[in-house]
Formats: structure tokens, C-alpha cells, sequence
């Protein structure tokens, strides 16, 4: 008897590590990608992976694009995540959810999504689980997957980064970043090396076209990223916490939700 692929929803940012999840996902003749889901507190614009460029991403993907809101005030996230899990199963039949995640988040011991998937009674999908960073970042340079820069932060990177294209040239330039290694003062405060894939929160990016994708996504970005200034503050496992983060900016048509 055939046992019929698992319909799936890729926990969806837009970024870089949920597009190479997917396209794992399209390649696992067990799983049956139908959905992208973004989990957020209602209505709340994400200036590091904006809405609009989802919905975009969506459209060219040929995939419905679904949210899942939390109220403003809610305290109980791990609660609220299962809950939004089990009503993607009742509501779509979704029985995996696969994500991009490549290492623990913060303080966390265990992977967030399968902690709440388990709990919610359906399967994860972890492709990308402790893979190489150098790896990864050349398999997406490979499978030619268009990536853009969409927020940085202090003190590895500045507003040039913004808009730029993770290539192999960036890439070089962060690898030397790494190699460079830290100053004194840094190491007092802290701080930890650039993650290669910014799982430590120093970079965030946005997909605009690769292997999946019909058409290339195109959005109308100001020259000037936004800029927000922020009081230095420690570093809590591997949370990455800076004195400056830039982020895209999109023209006011574009709109942010």
C-alpha cells in the first residue's frame, strides 16, 4: 500500500535557511509542501523579513501563504505556538512542519519547533539541523538562490550590507570577518565571533529568486535603510545584541503588513 506524502508547511520568514528548507522538503518524496506559515503577533510588521515581500514570495512559489497570530500580551508562547499547530491540522490537514533551524535559539536546550510540533501531535522536518554554516551558504550559492541582506547589526556589519547580495564575494568578506577575530574590548563585552550563517541573530536576509521561484521578486527599496540605535546590552546565550541594527526600507507603496 502507498503511503501518501505528508502534507507540510514551512515555517516561513522569507529568509535564507526556510528557502533551503523548502527546497528539501520539494526533493523528500515523503513530504508534501503545500503551505508556508508565518507565526507573529497579530499584525505585526516584521521590518527584518516584511510581509509584503512574503506575499510576493508566495505568489511566484505557486504557494498559499498562511499566518498564524498571537494576541498582543501573550505570555504563554509555547501554549499559544501548539495551539496555532493544531488548528494548521485541523484546518489544513498539515501533519509536518519544516523548518530551517540550525542550531538551539538563546538558552533553549531543545529545538523550539519540535518541542511544539511534539506537543501539538504532528512531525518536524529538520533538514538543516548542525549543518556546516560554510556548507549551507555554498549550497545556496549553488542552487542559485537570489538572497538579499535585509537587516544587520553592529559590530560586524554597517548600512552598506543592506540590499547587498549574499554571494561568494560577501561570503568571502564575512569569512574574513571571522578570521580577523575579535578586539580586546569585544571580548570583554562579550561578544561572541560572527556566526558565518547569523544564527546568532548579527544578519537577517530575504529570498528574491532561486530554483522554486517563477518570476524574481521585485519591491521598491529606498536607498536609505532604516536605522535604529539601541543601548549596548549583554549577550544572553546565543542572542546576538548590538548598539546598531539597519534594516530594509521599503518604498511607502509597498506598505509593511
Amino acid at each position: 500500500m502507498d503511503v501518501k506524502p505528508a502534507i507540510t508547511a514551512i515555517s516561513w520568514t522569507g529568509g535564507k535557511d526556510c528557502n533551503l528548507a523548502l527546497l528539501y522538503a520539494k526533493r523528500d518524496s515523503s513530504l508534501d509542501p503545500r503551505y508556508l506559515v508565518v507565526f507573529r503577533i497579530s499584525e505585526q510588521a516584521f521590518h527584518a523579513h516584511p510581509i509584503p515581500l512574503m506575499r510576493k514570495q508566495a505568489e511566484s512559489l505557486g504557494l498559499e501563504l498562511l499566518f498564524v497570530d498571537f494576541p498582543e500580551g501573550t505570555t504563554d508562547y509555547f501554549q499559544a505556538y501548539v495551539d496555532g499547530i493544531r488548528n494548521l491540522n485541523d484546518t489544513y490537514g498539515i501533519t509536518t512542519i519544516s523548518t530551517g533551524d540550525m542550531d538551539l535559539v538563546g538558552t533553549m536546550e531543545r529545538n523550539w519547533m519540535e518541542r511544539c510540533c511534539e506537543a501539538a501531535g504532528i512531525n518536524v522536518h529538520l533538514p538543516l539541523w548542525a549543518i556546516n554554516r560554510e556548507e549551507a551558504l555554498n549550497t545556496m550559492i549553488a542552487e542559485d538562490f537570489e538572497i538579499i541582506f535585509s537587516c544587520v547589526k553592529s559590530p560586524f556589519f554597517d548600512e552598506s550590507w543592506i540590499n547587498r547580495k549574499l554571494d561568494r564575494t560577501a561570503l568571502d568578506d564575512m569569512k574574513k570577518m571571522i578570521s580577523s577575530g575579535l578586539t580586546p574590548e569585544q571580548i570583554n563585552d562579550g561578544v561572541k565571533p560572527l556566526d558565518l550563517c547569523g544564527e546568532r541573530g548579527e544578519y537577517h536576509t530575504m529570498c528574491i529568486g532561486g530554483p522554486l521561484y517563477k518570476s524574481k521578486i521585485c519591491l521598491g527599496v529606498n536607498d536609505e535603510p532604516n536605522k535604529q540605535e539601541t543601548k549596548q546590552t549583554s549577550w544572553k546565550g546565543n542572542i546576538h545584541n548590538s548598539s546598531c541594527i539597519w534594516t530594509i526600507s521599503l518604498k511607502e507603496d509597498e506598505g509593511n503588513k
